[in-house]
Protein backbone atom coordinates (compact mmCIF):
# COMPACT_ATOMS: atom_id res chain seq x y z
CA UNK A 1 0.00 0.00 0.00
CA UNK A 2 1.33 3.42 -0.99
CA UNK A 3 0.95 6.10 1.72
CA UNK A 4 2.18 9.65 2.16
CA UNK A 5 4.66 11.29 -0.22
CA UNK A 6 2.32 14.10 -1.27
CA UNK A 7 5.13 16.69 -1.11
CA UNK A 8 7.55 14.46 -2.99
CA UNK A 9 5.05 13.72 -5.74
CA UNK A 10 4.18 17.40 -6.07
CA UNK A 11 7.86 18.31 -6.39
CA UNK A 12 8.32 15.76 -9.17
CA UNK A 13 5.12 16.84 -10.93
CA UNK A 14 6.18 20.50 -10.83
CA UNK A 15 9.53 19.67 -12.44
CA UNK A 16 7.99 17.34 -15.00
CA UNK A 17 5.54 20.05 -16.08
CA UNK A 18 8.32 22.50 -16.93
CA UNK A 19 8.66 23.24 -20.63
CA UNK A 20 12.31 22.20 -20.74
CA UNK A 21 14.48 19.15 -20.25
CA UNK A 22 15.81 18.74 -16.74
CA UNK A 23 17.81 16.40 -14.52
CA UNK A 24 16.74 15.80 -10.93
CA UNK A 25 18.62 13.84 -8.25
CA UNK A 26 16.33 11.93 -5.89
CA UNK A 27 18.13 10.40 -2.93
CA UNK A 28 17.52 8.79 0.45
CA UNK A 29 18.31 5.75 2.55
CA UNK A 30 17.95 2.28 1.09
CA UNK A 31 14.45 1.07 1.93
CA UNK A 32 12.95 4.53 2.47
CA UNK A 33 10.58 4.06 -0.48
CA UNK A 34 12.28 5.79 -3.41
CA UNK A 35 11.42 3.00 -5.86
CA UNK A 36 7.75 3.00 -4.87
CA UNK A 37 7.73 6.78 -5.21
CA UNK A 38 9.19 6.85 -8.73
CA UNK A 39 6.93 4.01 -9.82
CA UNK A 40 3.89 5.93 -8.62
CA UNK A 41 5.16 9.10 -10.32
CA UNK A 42 5.87 7.24 -13.58
CA UNK A 43 2.35 5.85 -13.88
CA UNK A 44 0.76 6.97 -17.15
CA UNK A 45 3.90 8.73 -18.34
CA UNK A 46 6.20 8.07 -21.28
CA UNK A 47 8.85 6.48 -19.11
CA UNK A 48 11.93 4.24 -19.27
CA UNK A 49 13.79 2.70 -16.33
CA UNK A 50 17.45 1.67 -15.95
CA UNK A 51 19.23 0.25 -12.89
CA UNK A 52 22.97 0.74 -12.48
CA UNK A 53 25.20 -2.00 -11.07
CA UNK A 54 28.44 -1.55 -9.21
CA UNK A 55 30.62 -2.93 -11.99
CA UNK A 56 32.95 -1.67 -14.70
CA UNK A 57 31.68 0.67 -17.41
CA UNK A 58 32.12 -2.05 -20.02
CA UNK A 59 30.18 -4.58 -17.98
CA UNK A 60 27.35 -2.14 -17.27
CA UNK A 61 26.96 -1.39 -20.95
CA UNK A 62 27.03 -5.08 -21.79
CA UNK A 63 24.34 -5.83 -19.15
CA UNK A 64 21.98 -3.10 -20.35
CA UNK A 65 22.49 -4.12 -23.99
CA UNK A 66 21.51 -7.70 -23.14
CA UNK A 67 18.79 -6.76 -20.65
CA UNK A 68 16.83 -4.61 -23.11
CA UNK A 69 17.81 -6.34 -26.37
CA UNK A 70 19.23 -3.14 -27.81
CA UNK A 71 21.20 -5.15 -30.36
CA UNK A 72 24.28 -2.92 -30.31
CA UNK A 73 27.48 -4.57 -31.49
CA UNK A 74 29.85 -5.02 -28.58
CA UNK A 75 32.56 -3.02 -30.37
CA UNK A 76 30.15 -0.08 -30.69
CA UNK A 77 28.90 -0.10 -27.10
CA UNK A 78 29.10 3.24 -25.33
CA UNK A 79 26.81 5.28 -23.14
CA UNK A 80 26.16 7.48 -26.15
CA UNK A 81 24.98 4.63 -28.38
CA UNK A 82 23.04 3.04 -25.54
CA UNK A 83 21.11 6.14 -24.44
CA UNK A 84 20.04 6.68 -28.04
CA UNK A 85 18.47 3.20 -28.05
CA UNK A 86 16.40 3.69 -24.89
CA UNK A 87 12.77 2.97 -25.72
CA UNK A 88 9.88 5.02 -24.33
CA UNK A 89 6.24 3.98 -24.56
CA UNK A 90 3.49 6.57 -24.57
CA UNK A 91 3.14 10.24 -25.40
CA UNK A 92 4.12 13.43 -23.65
CA UNK A 93 7.34 14.54 -22.06
CA UNK A 94 9.74 11.64 -21.70
CA UNK A 95 10.83 10.40 -18.28
CA UNK A 96 14.11 8.52 -17.88
CA UNK A 97 14.67 6.97 -14.45
CA UNK A 98 18.21 5.79 -13.66
CA UNK A 99 18.35 3.98 -10.32
CA UNK A 100 21.51 3.83 -8.17
CA UNK A 101 23.18 6.20 -10.62
CA UNK A 102 26.14 6.70 -8.27
CA UNK A 103 27.44 3.24 -9.26
CA UNK A 104 27.79 4.37 -12.89
CA UNK A 105 29.37 7.71 -11.93
CA UNK A 106 31.91 6.04 -9.65
CA UNK A 107 32.99 3.59 -12.32
CA UNK A 108 32.94 5.80 -15.38
CA UNK A 109 34.09 9.29 -16.30
CA UNK A 110 31.82 9.17 -19.37
CA UNK A 111 28.44 8.40 -17.84
CA UNK A 112 27.33 11.90 -16.87
CA UNK A 113 28.98 13.54 -19.89
CA UNK A 114 27.10 11.26 -22.30
CA UNK A 115 23.85 11.53 -20.34
CA UNK A 116 23.92 15.32 -20.42
CA UNK A 117 24.79 15.35 -24.10
CA UNK A 118 21.88 12.98 -24.74
CA UNK A 119 19.48 15.27 -22.87
CA UNK A 120 20.77 18.38 -24.67
CA UNK A 121 20.62 16.88 -28.16
CA UNK A 122 17.21 15.20 -27.89
CA UNK A 123 14.56 16.64 -30.20
CA UNK A 124 11.95 16.11 -27.48
CA UNK A 125 11.89 17.25 -23.88
CA UNK A 126 12.98 14.73 -21.27
CA UNK A 127 13.09 14.65 -17.50
CA UNK A 128 15.84 12.49 -16.05
CA UNK A 129 15.50 11.17 -12.50
CA UNK A 130 18.82 10.09 -11.04
CA UNK A 131 18.02 7.97 -7.98
CA UNK A 132 20.58 7.25 -5.25
CA UNK A 133 20.56 5.27 -1.98
CA UNK A 134 23.61 7.00 -0.52
CA UNK A 135 22.88 10.26 1.29
CA UNK A 136 26.57 10.73 2.06
CA UNK A 137 27.55 10.40 -1.62
CA UNK A 138 25.09 13.01 -2.85
CA UNK A 139 25.68 15.50 -0.05
CA UNK A 140 29.43 15.09 0.46
CA UNK A 141 31.06 13.51 -2.60
CA UNK A 142 29.04 14.05 -5.77
CA UNK A 143 30.01 17.64 -6.59
CA UNK A 144 33.71 16.97 -5.91
CA UNK A 145 33.53 13.89 -8.13
CA UNK A 146 31.84 15.46 -11.17
CA UNK A 147 32.98 19.09 -10.85
CA UNK A 148 31.35 21.57 -13.23
CA UNK A 149 28.99 18.89 -14.56
CA UNK A 150 26.98 19.33 -11.35
CA UNK A 151 25.83 22.71 -12.70
CA UNK A 152 23.60 20.81 -15.12
CA UNK A 153 21.57 19.29 -12.29
CA UNK A 154 18.24 21.09 -12.03
CA UNK A 155 17.37 20.01 -8.50
CA UNK A 156 18.07 17.74 -5.55
CA UNK A 157 15.39 16.13 -3.40
CA UNK A 158 16.02 14.05 -0.30
CA UNK A 159 13.38 11.41 0.40
CA UNK A 160 13.00 11.25 4.16
CA UNK A 161 11.45 8.52 6.26
CA UNK A 162 7.67 8.39 6.39
CA UNK A 163 5.99 9.87 9.45
CA UNK A 164 4.23 8.29 12.40
CA UNK A 165 0.94 9.51 10.91
CA UNK A 166 1.78 7.62 7.71
CA UNK A 167 2.43 4.47 9.75
CA UNK A 168 -0.93 4.80 11.49
CA UNK A 169 -2.60 5.07 8.07
CA UNK A 170 -0.65 2.11 6.75
CA UNK A 171 -1.52 -0.16 9.69
CA UNK A 172 -5.19 0.66 10.08
CA UNK A 173 -5.84 -2.52 12.07
CA UNK A 174 -3.44 -1.70 14.92
CA UNK A 175 -4.31 0.44 17.93
CA UNK A 176 -2.30 3.57 18.61
CA UNK A 177 -0.12 1.87 21.23
CA UNK A 178 0.92 -0.85 18.79
CA UNK A 179 1.70 1.83 16.21
CA UNK A 180 4.02 3.60 18.67
CA UNK A 181 5.78 0.29 19.28
CA UNK A 182 6.18 -0.39 15.56
CA UNK A 183 7.45 3.14 14.90
CA UNK A 184 9.97 2.80 17.74
CA UNK A 185 11.43 -0.31 16.13
CA UNK A 186 10.93 0.02 12.39
CA UNK A 187 10.93 3.81 12.07
CA UNK A 188 9.50 5.36 8.92
CA UNK A 189 11.01 2.80 6.54
CA UNK A 190 8.24 1.31 4.35
CA UNK A 191 10.52 -1.53 3.21
CA UNK A 192 10.41 -2.77 6.81
CA UNK A 193 6.68 -2.19 7.13
CA UNK A 194 6.00 -4.61 4.30
CA UNK A 195 7.57 -7.42 6.36
CA UNK A 196 5.10 -6.92 9.22
CA UNK A 197 1.99 -9.09 9.41
CA UNK A 198 -0.99 -7.06 10.69
CA UNK A 199 -2.56 -10.33 11.81
CA UNK A 200 0.15 -10.77 14.46
CA UNK A 201 0.91 -8.82 17.63
CA UNK A 202 3.95 -6.54 17.77
CA UNK A 203 5.69 -9.13 19.96
CA UNK A 204 5.03 -11.91 17.44
CA UNK A 205 6.24 -9.71 14.59
CA UNK A 206 9.49 -8.98 16.43
CA UNK A 207 10.06 -12.69 16.93
CA UNK A 208 9.12 -13.57 13.35
CA UNK A 209 10.64 -10.63 11.42
CA UNK A 210 13.78 -9.84 13.42
CA UNK A 211 14.74 -12.46 16.00
CA UNK A 212 14.22 -15.58 13.88
CA UNK A 213 17.56 -16.52 12.27
CA UNK A 214 15.96 -17.04 8.87
CA UNK A 215 14.06 -13.74 8.84
CA UNK A 216 14.98 -11.11 6.27
CA UNK A 217 15.70 -8.50 8.95
CA UNK A 218 17.77 -10.70 11.26
CA UNK A 219 21.08 -9.25 10.04
CA UNK A 220 19.71 -5.90 8.89
CA UNK A 221 21.43 -4.02 11.70
CA UNK A 222 24.88 -4.97 10.46
CA UNK A 223 23.78 -4.59 6.83
CA UNK A 224 22.87 -0.94 7.47
CA UNK A 225 26.35 -0.23 8.83
CA UNK A 226 28.34 -2.25 6.30
CA UNK A 227 26.48 -0.87 3.27
CA UNK A 228 28.82 2.11 2.97
CA UNK A 229 31.30 1.82 5.85
CA UNK A 230 34.46 -0.20 6.27
CA UNK A 231 36.05 -1.13 9.61
CA UNK A 232 32.81 -2.61 10.85
CA UNK A 233 34.46 -3.56 14.13
CA UNK A 234 35.04 0.08 15.12
CA UNK A 235 31.61 1.31 14.05
CA UNK A 236 29.86 -1.59 15.78
CA UNK A 237 31.80 -0.89 18.98
CA UNK A 238 30.70 2.76 18.97
CA UNK A 239 27.09 1.96 18.09
CA UNK A 240 26.87 -0.68 20.81
CA UNK A 241 28.10 1.89 23.33
CA UNK A 242 25.60 4.51 22.17
CA UNK A 243 22.70 2.06 22.25
CA UNK A 244 23.50 1.12 25.82
CA UNK A 245 23.88 4.50 27.46
CA UNK A 246 27.46 5.57 26.77
CA UNK A 247 26.57 8.57 24.67
CA UNK A 248 29.16 11.23 25.53
CA UNK A 249 32.57 11.54 23.93
CA UNK A 250 34.47 10.94 27.16
CA UNK A 251 32.34 7.90 28.04
CA UNK A 252 33.10 6.41 24.63
CA UNK A 253 36.80 7.14 25.10
CA UNK A 254 36.99 5.53 28.55
CA UNK A 255 35.03 2.44 27.57
CA UNK A 256 36.56 1.71 24.16
CA UNK A 257 40.13 2.90 24.72
CA UNK A 258 39.96 4.69 21.35
CA UNK A 259 41.37 8.21 21.27
CA UNK A 260 38.88 11.07 21.31
CA UNK A 261 40.16 12.15 17.89
CA UNK A 262 39.53 8.70 16.44
CA UNK A 263 36.04 8.51 17.93
CA UNK A 264 35.22 11.95 16.55
CA UNK A 265 36.18 10.87 13.02
CA UNK A 266 34.06 7.73 13.14
CA UNK A 267 31.13 9.55 14.73
CA UNK A 268 31.34 12.14 11.95
CA UNK A 269 31.09 9.37 9.34
CA UNK A 270 28.04 7.93 11.08
CA UNK A 271 26.45 11.36 11.26
CA UNK A 272 27.06 12.02 7.55
CA UNK A 273 25.08 8.87 6.83
CA UNK A 274 22.35 9.95 9.24
CA UNK A 275 22.84 6.88 11.41
CA UNK A 276 23.85 8.94 14.45
CA UNK A 277 22.92 12.47 15.51
CA UNK A 278 24.35 14.85 18.06
CA UNK A 279 21.73 16.17 20.46
CA UNK A 280 22.04 19.76 21.66
CA UNK A 281 19.77 21.09 24.37
CA UNK A 282 17.43 23.96 23.49
CA UNK A 283 19.63 26.90 22.63
CA UNK A 284 18.39 29.48 25.14
CA UNK A 285 18.04 27.04 28.06
CA UNK A 286 20.51 26.70 30.90
CA UNK A 287 23.54 24.51 30.33
CA UNK A 288 24.21 24.15 34.06
CA UNK A 289 22.25 20.93 34.51
CA UNK A 290 22.21 19.75 30.92
CA UNK A 291 24.10 16.95 29.25
CA UNK A 292 26.43 18.49 26.69
CA UNK A 293 27.26 16.90 23.37
CA UNK A 294 25.08 13.79 23.68
CA UNK A 295 25.16 11.37 20.73
CA UNK A 296 22.13 9.31 19.82
CA UNK A 297 21.50 6.58 17.25
CA UNK A 298 19.20 8.21 14.72
CA UNK A 299 18.10 5.12 12.81
CA UNK A 300 15.33 3.42 14.82
CA UNK A 301 16.00 -0.11 13.58
CA UNK A 302 19.71 0.26 14.21
CA UNK A 303 18.97 1.45 17.74
CA UNK A 304 16.78 -1.61 18.41
CA UNK A 305 19.36 -3.99 16.95
CA UNK A 306 22.23 -2.71 19.07
CA UNK A 307 20.11 -2.28 22.19
CA UNK A 308 18.66 -5.77 22.25
CA UNK A 309 20.46 -8.11 19.84
CA UNK A 310 24.08 -7.29 19.09
CA UNK A 311 25.48 -7.94 22.55
CA UNK A 312 23.28 -11.00 23.14
CA UNK A 313 23.60 -12.93 19.87
CA UNK A 314 24.92 -16.00 21.71
CA UNK A 315 21.82 -16.11 23.88
CA UNK A 316 19.59 -15.58 20.86
CA UNK A 317 21.12 -18.69 19.26
CA UNK A 318 20.75 -20.74 22.44
CA UNK A 319 17.28 -19.56 23.48
CA UNK A 320 15.54 -19.16 20.12
CA UNK A 321 13.26 -16.20 19.28
CA UNK A 322 10.43 -16.80 21.78
CA UNK A 323 12.49 -17.40 24.94
CA UNK A 324 14.97 -14.68 23.92
CA UNK A 325 12.16 -12.13 23.64
CA UNK A 326 10.71 -13.12 27.00
CA UNK A 327 14.12 -13.07 28.71
CA UNK A 328 16.18 -10.37 26.98
CA UNK A 329 13.66 -8.02 25.36
CA UNK A 330 10.35 -7.97 27.21
CA UNK A 331 11.67 -6.81 30.62
CA UNK A 332 13.32 -3.76 29.02
CA UNK A 333 11.20 -2.91 26.00
CA UNK A 334 8.89 -0.44 27.75
CA UNK A 335 11.87 1.72 28.71
CA UNK A 336 12.80 1.67 25.03
CA UNK A 337 9.28 2.74 24.03
CA UNK A 338 9.44 5.54 26.60
CA UNK A 339 12.59 6.90 24.93
CA UNK A 340 11.06 6.75 21.48
CA UNK A 341 7.70 8.25 22.39
CA UNK A 342 9.45 11.63 22.20
CA UNK A 343 9.64 11.29 18.41
CA UNK A 344 5.89 10.73 18.18
CA UNK A 345 5.31 13.68 20.51
CA UNK A 346 7.66 15.87 18.45
CA UNK A 347 5.68 15.10 15.30
CA UNK A 348 2.35 15.67 17.06
CA UNK A 349 3.41 19.03 18.46
CA UNK A 350 4.99 20.11 15.18
CA UNK A 351 1.84 19.28 13.18
CA UNK A 352 -0.33 20.98 15.82
CA UNK A 353 1.86 24.06 15.47
CA UNK A 354 1.61 24.06 11.68
CA UNK A 355 -2.19 23.73 11.91
CA UNK A 356 -2.49 26.60 14.39
CA UNK A 357 -3.78 24.37 17.19
CA UNK A 358 -1.31 25.56 19.84
CA UNK A 359 -1.73 28.68 22.00
CA UNK A 360 0.80 30.51 19.82
CA UNK A 361 2.72 30.00 16.59
CA UNK A 362 6.13 28.58 17.49
CA UNK A 363 9.21 29.38 15.42
CA UNK A 364 11.63 27.02 17.21
CA UNK A 365 11.28 23.42 18.31
CA UNK A 366 13.75 21.21 20.14
CA UNK A 367 14.40 19.35 23.41
CA UNK A 368 16.42 19.69 26.60
CA UNK A 369 18.54 16.76 27.81
CA UNK A 370 19.18 17.09 31.52
CA UNK A 371 21.21 15.20 34.07
CA UNK A 372 18.18 14.62 36.31
CA UNK A 373 15.43 14.52 33.72
CA UNK A 374 14.70 15.84 30.25
CA UNK A 375 12.09 17.91 28.44
CA UNK A 376 10.96 15.84 25.47
CA UNK A 377 9.77 18.71 23.27
CA UNK A 378 10.14 22.49 23.65
CA UNK A 379 8.42 25.01 21.39
CA UNK A 380 9.03 28.74 21.48
CA UNK A 381 8.13 31.81 19.43
CA UNK A 382 10.12 34.98 18.82
CA UNK A 383 8.62 36.56 21.95
CA UNK A 384 9.95 33.67 24.04
CA UNK A 385 6.49 32.26 24.76
CA UNK A 386 7.29 28.65 25.60
CA UNK A 387 5.64 25.22 25.65
CA UNK A 388 7.26 22.30 27.47
CA UNK A 389 5.97 18.89 26.49
CA UNK A 390 6.58 15.68 28.47
CA UNK A 391 5.86 12.09 27.48
CA UNK A 392 4.77 9.13 29.56
CA UNK A 393 4.70 5.54 28.45
CA UNK A 394 5.41 3.54 31.60
CA UNK A 395 3.32 5.04 34.41
CA UNK A 396 -0.27 3.81 34.66
CA UNK A 397 -1.41 7.09 36.18
CA UNK A 398 0.13 10.57 35.98
CA UNK A 399 -0.36 12.47 39.23
CA UNK A 400 -0.05 16.03 40.45
CA UNK A 401 3.35 15.05 41.92
CA UNK A 402 4.46 13.98 38.45
CA UNK A 403 3.45 17.35 37.07
CA UNK A 404 5.38 19.10 39.86
CA UNK A 405 8.41 16.99 38.92
CA UNK A 406 8.05 18.02 35.27
CA UNK A 407 7.92 21.66 36.37
CA UNK A 408 11.10 21.20 38.42
CA UNK A 409 12.91 19.90 35.32
CA UNK A 410 11.96 23.13 33.56
CA UNK A 411 13.37 25.03 36.54
CA UNK A 412 16.65 23.09 36.16
CA UNK A 413 16.74 24.19 32.52
CA UNK A 414 15.92 27.74 33.62
CA UNK A 415 13.05 27.73 31.20
CA UNK A 416 9.84 29.48 32.20
CA UNK A 417 7.02 27.64 30.39
CA UNK A 418 3.84 29.46 29.57
CA UNK A 419 2.22 26.10 28.90
CA UNK A 420 2.80 22.48 29.85
CA UNK A 421 1.68 19.58 27.64
CA UNK A 422 1.71 16.01 28.94
CA UNK A 423 1.21 13.23 26.41
CA UNK A 424 0.50 9.99 28.24
CA UNK A 425 -0.26 6.37 27.53
CA UNK A 426 -1.52 6.07 31.09
CA UNK A 427 -4.46 7.85 32.71
CA UNK A 428 -4.44 11.14 34.63
CA UNK A 429 -5.30 11.20 38.31
CA UNK A 430 -8.51 12.91 39.48
CA UNK A 431 -6.39 15.39 41.42
CA UNK A 432 -4.44 16.37 38.30
CA UNK A 433 -7.62 16.64 36.21
CA UNK A 434 -9.12 18.91 38.85
CA UNK A 435 -5.93 20.97 38.96
CA UNK A 436 -6.08 21.37 35.16
CA UNK A 437 -9.48 23.07 35.45
CA UNK A 438 -7.87 25.92 37.39
CA UNK A 439 -4.57 26.12 35.51
CA UNK A 440 -4.90 27.12 31.87
CA UNK A 441 -1.21 26.39 31.34
CA UNK A 442 -1.73 22.65 31.61
CA UNK A 443 -2.84 20.50 28.66
CA UNK A 444 -3.34 16.77 29.28
CA UNK A 445 -3.38 14.62 26.15
CA UNK A 446 -4.36 10.96 26.14
CA UNK A 447 -2.24 9.06 23.62
CA UNK A 448 -5.39 7.18 22.59
CA UNK A 449 -6.80 10.45 21.22
CA UNK A 450 -4.10 10.71 18.53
Amino acid sequence: MFVGREKELQYLKDNYSKDASNIIILYGHRGVGKTSLVRRFAEGKCAAYLTCRDCSEKEQLFIWNEEFNFGINEADLSYETLFNRVSYEGEGKKLLIIDEFQAAVKNSDNFLVMLMRYVKEMDEKVMVLLVCSSICYVENSFVDKVGALALNISGYYKVSELTFADLVSYFGGYDIFSCVKLYSIFGGMPSYWTKISPKLSVKDNIERCILHPDSVLHNEGLNIVSQELRELNVYSTILNCLANGKNKLNELHVHTGYSRAKISVYIKNLMERELVTKVFSFDNASTANSKKGVYRIQNRFLQFYFRFMYNKLSLLTVYGPKKFYETCVEPYIDAYYQENLRFVAYEYMDISNQMGLLPFKATKIGEWVGKNGSIDVILQNDDWDTICCYCNWNKDVITKDDFDNFASIADDARIHPDYFYIISKGAFSDELLEYQKNDSRLHLIDLKSF
